[in-house]
């Protein structure tokens, strides 16, 4: 069976100042060899802010996730960039490009489809798992991304009884909107949705968050 070390197992053994864009040999038992894209997080803020979190108690990891998103929340009023952004801070990713990226995902285009506060950490999810564009070939990492990702999907379909905004919508606010109406989009505004849907948002941020530090291979 191949055996795989750990990400920052194998950046011990070859050292940080012996990188570079050339292939590199891994520690996997068949003799693969792995690219420095496949370690980018070793050595990067992630993996400090990453045991840095891991020392401190859980709950205090959590209210530490709550307060950046009700105050991110409060600044944009938006699920999808509101989560990533916490997850981002807490945990040292990079990924301003992605922020961006987010701006109209909330619902996906607030058609009520997929939940920003889904979103938002799937991507914070896929900048810790995810492929570079150099292994966009190995299927492998990207079946391996799929475990968290769809861990993180089942939990929040568990606590919500779906992914989809409007759904949330109907269970937390007891109807859904066209948020794409101006009319309904002040009735939204107007029901508390910035402190709903905060509420939703740290929930998620939370299962993203010990999906994170539980994962030992990290």
């Amino acid at each position: 069976m191949k055996q795989r070390c750990k990400r920052r197992d194998f950046i011990s053994r070859i050292g940080v100042g012996t990188l570079s864009v050339a292939t590199l040999g891994a520690c996997s038992g068949d003799g693969n060899r792995q690219t420095v894209s496949e370690v980018h997080l070793q050595g990067s803020p992630f993996e400090e802010e990453l045991d840095k979190n891991r020392l401190m108690p859980r709950d205090l990891v959590m209210k530490m996730l709550d307060q950046k998103v009700d105050q991110y929340m409060q600044r944009s009023h938006h699920c999808a960039q509101s989560s990533f952004m916490a997850l981002k801070e807490q945990f040292g990713l990079e990924g301003d490009q992605v922020f961006r990226a987010l701006t109209p995902l909330p619902g996906i285009a607030e058609r009520g489809e997929t939940c920003g506060a889904v979103t938002g950490p799937l991507m914070a999810i896929g900048l810790i798992y995810g492929r570079d564009i150099q292994q966009m070939d190995d299927w492998d990492r990207y079946q391996a991304s799929l475990v968290p990702a769809g861990s993180f999907c089942d939990q929040f379909e568990k606590a919500y009884g779906t992914i989809l905004c409007h759904k949330v919508q109907e269970g937390e606010f007891g109807r859904c909107y066209r948020l794409t109406d101006p009319d309904e989009l002040q009735d939204f505004q107007n029901d508390g949705a910035t402190e709903k849907c905060s509420a939703v948002v740290r929930s998620a941020v939370h299962m993203a968050a010990e999906i994170i530090l539980d994962d030992e291979t990290l």
